[in-house]
């Protein structure tokens, strides 16, 4: 028993420095999926800041760029557009 308690002590210790490495690896991916996360985040926030800053802008565009359409289509005596879907007859 003693010629072999050197050999498991071994053993046993490198058993222990395998799964410690194994669990480093793994915490290393967590932080770093961590990190790609909180930059993600931050990145949509940003983005929403900019959207809503930009909404009311973007909305008196449309509503430009639509009466140029109407005076246009006006102009040009285009049909109206026929309603969409079904329709009872």
């Amino acid at each position: 028993m003693a010629a072999t308690t050197d050999i498991r002590l071994d053993r046993i210790k490198h058993e222990y420095e395998g799964v410690r490495n194994a669990q480093d690896a793994l915490f290393d991916k967590v932080d770093s999926f961590e990190t790609a996360l909180l930059g993600l985040t931050e990145a949509v926030a940003a983005n929403r800041e900019l959207i809503e800053a930009n909404h009311d802008w973007t909305q008196r565009q449309f509503a430009e760029v639509n009466e140029k359409l109407d005076r246009l289509m006006a102009h040009l005596d285009v049909p109206p557009k026929p309603p969409a879907g079904f329709v009872k007859e």
